[in-house]
């Protein structure tokens, strides 16, 4: 399957941060990310912290979304606002050894001059389809 693509429309950073996780592409991810940068993330295991955007990249894409986990499509992608931060929720679908499976993100973030100051997200975990 061929990897997701990125529409000329989608231009806020909430989708540019989906995008560069489908993609697996830590250069992207990083480079929408201050630093420092606030991250909080809780999976249905673990609650996990960083305050650098490589460290972001390492657990985004080194631990959730390693080279084993092929991200094949975007299945949702909304964006939206919570009074004074802004939220992106994703849900894609991912070929795993096991077998294909579905996973959901919420993430909610702030901004300042164009790069992710503060991001806390919420994960479903890999759920077979």
């Amino acid at each position: 399957m061929s990897r997701p693509t990125r529409s000329a429309t989608d231009r806020c950073l909430g989708t540019e941060l989906a995008h560069a996780v489908a993609a697996q592409d830590a250069g992207s991810l990083r480079s929408l990310l201050s630093t420092p940068v606030t991250f909080r993330a809780v999976t249905p295991r673990r609650f996990w912290d960083a305050d650098t955007a490589v460290g972001v990249a390492d657990i985004m894409l080194g631990t959730w979304f390693a080279p084993d986990k092929q991200v094949t499509q975007i299945a949702s992608l909304t964006t939206d606002t919570v009074g004074d931060v802004h939220k992106v929720s994703y849900r894609l679908m991912v070929t795993l050894q096991s077998g294909p499976s579905v996973i959901e993100q919420v993430v909610y973030y702030t901004e300042v001059d164009g790069r992710i100051t503060d991001l806390r997200l919420v994960c479903s975990g890999f759920r077979p389809v």
